[in-house]
C-alpha cells in the first residue's frame, strides 16, 4: 500500500517536473525569438520562468528524496556499520520529515502574507507561491514514507 502510494506520487511529481521544465524551455525560446526578431520581450515571461524554475527544482528534490538520491550531509556514515546505519535510518528520516513539515508550515504563513500584502499588479503571479509549502510538505511525506518502507 505504501509502495503504491509512493509510486503514484513519484509519477505525478515527475510529470510536474517535466511539464515545468518543458514550459520553461518553451517560454525561454519564445522570449529569445521575440527579442532577437522583433526587438521586444514580455516582462511577465521572466516572472513565469523564475517560478517554473523553482517548481522544477522542488519537484526534482522531491523525486530524488523518494528514491533516496537526495544530498546527504551526514559525514559520519562512513564510520558506521551497516547495522548501525539501519538503526539510524528511521530516526534520521523522522527528524528530516519534521524539519520539512515545519518548513512547510512556515512557508504556508509566508504564502498567506504574500497574498495579503502583494501589490495589485503582482497578484496574478501569486498562485506560483503555493509550491513552497507544497514542496516542503511533499519532502516531509517522502521522508516519512522512506522511514516506514522496509525495502529501502
Amino acid at each position: 500500500m505504501i509502495k503504491r502510494l509512493e509510486q503514484s506520487l513519484v509519477k505525478i511529481e515527475s510529470i510536474m517536473a517535466a511539464l515545468s521544465l518543458f514550459l520553461l524551455l518553451a517560454l525561454s525560446l519564445f522570449q529569445i525569438f521575440t527579442r532577437n526578431v522583433f526587438n521586444f520581450g514580455y516582462a511577465e515571461i521572466e516572472i513565469i520562468n523564475r517560478n517554473l524554475l523553482i517548481i522544477c527544482g522542488a519537484m526534482g528534490a522531491v523525486v530524488a528524496t523518494s528514491k533516496l538520491r537526495h544530498i546527504k550531509i551526514d559525514a559520519m556514515t562512513i564510520f558506521l556499520s551497516e547495522k548501525q546505519l539501519r538503526l539510524l535510518r528511521c530516526p534520521l528520516a523522522l527528524f528530516s520529515a519534521s524539519v520539512c513539515l515545519l518548513m512547510s508550515y512556515h512557508a504556508g504563513i509566508f504564502v498567506l502574507d504574500e497574498w495579503e500584502y502583494a501589490p495589485a499588479n503582482e497578484r496574478w503571479a501569486l498562485p506560483f507561491t503555493f509550491i513552497y509549502p507544497f514542496g516542503f510538505g511533499l519532502l516531509g511525506l517522502h521522508f516519512l514514507l522512506n522511514c516506514f518502507d522496509k525495502s529501502k
